[in-house]
């Protein structure tokens, strides 16, 4: 009976041919190993980069690209990993199919829309422009938004200007009106304060969703775009945003969570159809006190008719292999051009557009917070006997602690953990 070789020689030797740089050897033995069936979640992206070193034609390393999307993750993460990688092999128009899929699958992600619009102005894909651009305007809402609209700006005039010299004039009109539609906001809430303390704001909304820090965006179109704290000035302040809202009642609530607030007082400015020739702007000053502080503002004129896609926090985790393997992928990646070349992404959280730009040999990273209860908890059950004479107890103790804390940079860490 034949044995099969274990995982971790196989990953030796690989790592041995490509610090070698004999990259021929490293393609044939992983292409034997899948051909036996011993396929290991980084070896497709080791084949590949194997190959672009060793100058194999561009459509076998596309091939090979694709076929790890077959075997492993088919998420939107994957997905723009994938595309930011056939960008820099030089295949366009594969990578915007491949964001097209991502962002029919997730539409909320502000990541897929800044890459597919930069791919698109950079190789002149007006066609992507036409769904990239107005996506981006639409959920683009963290601290960068600015930035993000000046070039979704950019890339609507240079794609309305090609689309009329090409003579449609009526696609180059129907972009500038889709993206005027998609800056424009239904409802907007903005909590502003000084002091070291930290301030919540949840909306309750029509249909009874609510959202706050906890559930940062809901079926109803609403989005904390902004969680802030003290002490920092430009840190105080949260902001709820609602692109296309529904009709009715909108309950807001102002929680004073800790910390001290300067007057024990905050601003409070609700604009509703900003964008819109009817926008209307209020602000009021609320004092804070031991229970929640409530506002209700009465929406009409709503774009909204049906509710918005909310996608399970897990979609959100990225899926990339955590292997071992990771040390192939180091090796070969330093005999890579310098990754400062290649095409940015946006690093962006669950409040969709608050990060930076991400790290060398890093297509994405969509970080997960999350609470860690430490210490001992119980949880009581009583039943009480129909004669009210005894009483039973289920106990159930929970005792936590968090032992080893490991930290990396998101550059050289593990990819997807």
């Amino acid at each position: 009976m034949e044995k099969s070789l274990k995982p971790d020689v196989i990953r030796d030797l690989i790592t041995g041919f490509s610090s070698s740089g004999q990259h021929a050897a490293a393609i044939g033995l992983i292409e034997a190993s899948i051909r036996a069936g011993q396929v290991q979640p980084w070896m497709h992206e080791v084949l590949a980069l194997s190959m672009e070193l060793d100058k194999r034609p561009k459509a076998q390393i596309e091939r090979v690209m694709l076929s790890g999307v077959d075997v492993g993750a088919n998420d939107p993460a994957s997905l723009a990993f994938l595309a930011n990688y056939f960008s820099r092999l030089g295949r366009p128009e594969r990578a915007l199919s491949l964001l097209d899929q991502a962002v029919r699958q997730d539409p909320t992600r502000v990541e897929l829309y800044l890459l597919a619009t930069k791919i698109a102005m950079a190789n002149k894909a007006w066609e992507t422009i036409l769904w990239s651009a107005p996506g981006l305007a639409q959920y683009a809402w963290g601290a960068d938004r600015e930035e993000m609209l000046k070039l979704a700006e950019a890339a609507t005039i240079e794609a309305s200007t090609a689309f009329r010299q090409k003579g449609e004039t009526a696609t180059a009109e129907m972009l500038t009106r889709q993206f005027e539609q998609s800056k424009a906001c239904d409802l907007s809430v903005k909590v502003e304060w000084n002091g070291a303390g930290d301030v919540d704001l949840l909306v309750d909304e029509p249909g009874g969703s609510t959202c706050s820090h906890e559930t940062p965006r809901t079926p109803a179109g609403g989005l904390l775009s902004r969680d802030g704290f003290g002490p920092r000035q430009e840190n105080c302040q949260e902001e709820y945003v609602c692109p296309f809202a529904f009709d009715g009642e909108y309950r807001i609530r102002i929680r004073h969570v800790q910390g001290d607030i300067v007057g024990k007082r905050v601003a409070v400015t609700i604009t509703r159809r900003k964008g819109q020739t009817d926008a209307d702007e209020t602000t009021r000053t609320i004092i804070l006190g031991k229970d929640d502080q409530e506002l209700r503002v009465l929406m009409r004129g709503g774009r909204r008719q049906v509710a918005a896609p909310v996608p399970d926090a897990s979609s959100r985790k990225a899926t990339r292999p955590t292997t071992s393997g990771n040390v192939v992928l180091s090796e070969l990646r330093g005999h890579l051009p310098d990754a400062r070349n290649w095409p940015p992404l946006a690093q962006v959280g669950p409040n969709a557009g608050g990060g930076g730009g991400v790290g060398v040999g890093v297509a994405l990273q969509a970080p997960q917070v999350t609470s860690i209860a430490e210490g001992v908890s119980m949880a009581a059950l009583a039943v009480v006997s129909g004669d009210r004479r005894y009483v039973r107890l289920t106990l159930q103790p929970n005792f936590t602690a968090i032992r080893d804390v490991l930290q990396f940079s998101t550059a050289s860490g593990p990819i997807g953990r």
